[in-house]
């Protein structure tokens, strides 16, 4: 049970705006395509929505101002933050878990460690996308250092531990842009549950071993862990691997669902470039931006693919004072993965439909 004074802060929000709206908890939670009690949770303070895309739709249903919105959000952030702060501890690095993809330069760092492949639910995906899969988000500034395999730097010397970043990072990797987002999964049809909402993207990819399919949304909540203020001072792309289109099966989104994020900061990416580069959206802020412990700030990071199939992570430069560093981030451990499309036929899923249907013709999938 979630129990802190930020989401305290925001379930009053949310309990005038239902109590406002005049809705009951029944009839707002249909909407929302969730049950009645977990909505009551959200309300009392006793859960908090895994993204801020659950709170934004219940705003719109109850009419809250733009005003509104934005105190949400910010108090959305605040109670992730402080949830992710509570439940941080130290954990053991993983051996062996980045052994398939290029290694960071020496005395760089990571956010996130890897998890275990998700096993296929062992329950009935319910139409409409009532599916409360968890998001499963890292919050670790580790390190990942390099070195000769060898004890000392060469010189003889003890090689001097790399200082931890004072940063912790949430990444939510599989973000929502207007119900847009499609995904190429190695499986027919006949074998795939509905789309995902926001809050089961993760756990629908990471069940079926979905790649998004042309773009994908990363959303960075970025945080200082101590008083003193952190300077971003740039954000990179390094390409782990490449390769061809996958030739699998896609599968497009809800038809007629709607809301992107609310967008902080946000960059685009041409993965298709020879060396690819953030350049921030027009009108948004560009890098450097500043973090302390009190002001979380969030990152849009929008990469695209029309050519190839690209795993790529990121590199956030910081100082702090005389600190400075490198933070790597990434999907739990594991690169981003991205993959542009061959002229698949595309399948779609219309909401409260019970299958897949061509999103050209309208014909269902059929066995």
């Amino acid at each position: 049970m979630v129990s802190n004074a930020e989401t305290a802060e925001l379930a009053a929000l949310l309990i005038e705006w239902k109590r406002r709206s005049g809705l009951s908890y029944g009839v707002l939670a249909k909407r929302l395509h969730m049950s009645a009690s977990t909505l009551h949770r959200y309300c009392r303070g006793e859960a908090l929505p895994p993204e801020f895309a659950t709170v934004e739709r219940f705003a719109r249903l109850c009419r809250a101002t733009p005003e509104e919105h934005a105190e949400a959000h910010r108090r959305w952030i605040a109670a992730d933050t402080a949830r992710h702060r509570d439940r941080r501890g130290p954990k053991p690095e993983p051996a062996g878990a980045l052994d398939a993809f290029e290694p960071a330069a020496p005395g760089a760092e990571r956010a996130g460690a890897p998890s275990p492949r998700r096993s296929w639910p062992r329950f009935a995906w319910a139409a409409g996308g009532a599916l409360a899969a968890g998001l499963a988000i890292a919050l670790l500034a580790g390190l990942l250092t390099g070195g000769d395999g060898e004890d000392g730097n060469g010189d003889g010397a003890p090689e001097q531990p790399a200082e931890a970043a004072p940063l912790a990072v949430a990444t939510r990797p599989y973000a929502f842009e207007e119900c847009e987002s499609r995904y190429l999964v190695d499986l027919p049809p006949s074998e795939v549950p509905p789309p995902p909402s926001g809050t089961e993207a993760a756990g629908w990819v990471g069940a079926l071993g979905a790649v998004p399919a042309g773009q994908q949304l990363v959303e960075l909540t970025v945080q200082g862990t101590e008083e003193a203020t952190v300077v971003l001072r740039d954000l990179r792309v390094s390409i782990a691997a490449e390769g061809e289109p996958l030739p699998w099966h896609l599968y497009g989104g809800y038809a007629g669902c709607g809301g992107g994020p609310v967008r902080t900061t946000a960059f685009d990416v041409d993965l298709d470039t020879a060396a690819p580069r953030p350049a921030p959206v027009a009108g948004q802020a560009d890098l450097p931006l500043s973090v302390d412990a009190n002001a979380p700030l969030v990152l849009f990071v929008d990469a695209r693919t029309d050519t190839r199939d690209v795993s790529w992570y990121l590199e956030l430069d910081w100082s702090s004072g005389d600190r400075s560093g490198v933070l790597r981030v990434d999907d739990e451990g594991r690169p981003f993965r991205t993959s542009a499309v061959g002229g698949q036929t595309e399948w779609g899923y219309m909401i409260g439909g019970t299958e897949w249907i061509d999103a050209a013709t309208g014909e269902p999938a059929g066995p």
